[in-house]
């Protein structure tokens, strides 16, 4: 008897491993977001870090340092409006000018790192600098029993850049 109850005990954790939650559905979700703004035709207008988007995909302590460095927007706001935006580029994107995103692609590294790859910057000519990818490497944790993105790092000259999460609390700290 307590030889099946082993059993059977062993095989819910493994039923639990098998549906475990996938690191990359958050990161797919940002990526897909960021590229139907920057379609040819029809382009969106999601914001990538809307409040639901904020509570859902991101790490409660990215959501707070986004929210904190909203108070500070880089543009001046509507009327009646108290925040907006802390970035004055995409940093999905990684600037103020992009193609629409070709080649995508979304790749578990393994120990919550993901990486997503794509091309944005083809329609600006055919040299090489062109040609190159966009890297950006997230790192997703889970909380809640959920898969969340805590951080984003640009790639920049095959080395990872600068801190999203840390750029967002300098913003809060500093304006």
């Amino acid at each position: 008897m307590k030889s099946l109850a082993a059993a059977t005990a062993l095989l819910f954790l493994a039923a639990g491993a098998c549906h475990a939650a996938d690191p990359t559905a958050p990161v797919k979700e940002v990526i897909d977001v960021a590229a139907g703004n920057w379609t040819a035709v029809d382009p969106a207008s999601e914001d990538v870090f809307g409040e639901s988007r904020l509570d859902r995909l991101f790490s409660a302590d990215f959501a707070s340092a986004y929210r904190e460095a909203s108070k500070h927007p880089a543009y001046d706001l509507p009327e009646g409006e108290t925040t907006g935006s802390p970035f004055d580029y995409d940093p999905i994107a990684g600037g103020q000018d992009g193609c629409p995103f070709e080649n995508i692609r979304i790749e578990d590294d393994g120990d919550g790192q993901v990486t997503a790859l794509f091309n944005n910057r083809k329609c600006f000519g055919d040299g090489p600098e062109y040609q190159e990818d966009t890297v950006l490497i997230f790192h997703v944790e889970e909380e809640g029993g959920r898969p969340v993105i805590d951080d984003i790092y640009p790639v920049v000259n095959g080395n990872s850049g600068a801190s999203i999460k840390d750029e967002l609390k300098t913003i809060a700290a500093d304006r």
